[in-house]
């Protein structure tokens, strides 16, 4: 065999000096880190890091009462909505509690409608809202992720189950 003629796989001395088993575990390193990458884009494409299909959640109560719609993942300092459904008498007001981990974690930004009535309650807040004629009302939030990891906050409306609300903050 002719020494000029070598496999593309085999180690060389001329023209240059080649590990090729070395060069090997550089392309197989390599690919694996394209594999990541994607995975990694993937993922933020589908919103595990914050806003998208994976990170949409919608709650609601065992008797249907209450209900919300809220982001999983934050960001620290991002803002994300979260929208809190209660039904109750028509054209009276109706109480909402939110508690738990959720004043710890979370700025509130703002609130609409503005509360007819708000009051702070141990580790949470109670607001009351005007239901309307068919006797439903709707709590938008603006919540600001001001800590890192996971926070379970409970939502609740006296003589209703309770709805907790698992959120986690990334850097």
């Amino acid at each position: 065999m002719d020494e000029h003629q070598h496999s593309d796989l085999e180690s060389r001395k001329h023209p240059v000096c080649e590990d090729m088993p070395y060069q090997l575990k550089v392309w197989r390193f390599e690919r694996w880190g394209w594999y990541a990458l994607v995975a990694v884009v993937l993922m933020g494409l589908l919103g595990v890091f914050s806003r998208g299909p994976l990170s949409a959640r919608e709650v609601h109560s065992a008797d249907g009462r209450l209900s919300a719609h809220y982001e999983i993942f934050h960001r620290n300092g991002s803002t994300n909505p979260m929208k809190i459904a209660v039904s109750g008498r028509p054209e009276s007001p109706v109480e909402i509690e939110l508690s738990g981990d959720f004043l710890d974690g979370f700025s509130i930004e703002s609130m609409q409608p503005e509360p007819v009535k708000s009051v702070s309650a141990g580790d949470g807040i109670k607001v009351w809202l005007q239901t309307d004629p068919q006797g439903r009302a709707t709590l938008y939030l603006t919540l600001r992720g001001d800590g890192l990891g996971g926070y379970t906050s409970r939502l609740s409306v006296p003589g209703s189950s309770p709805v907790n609300v698992t959120q986690y903050i990334l850097p």
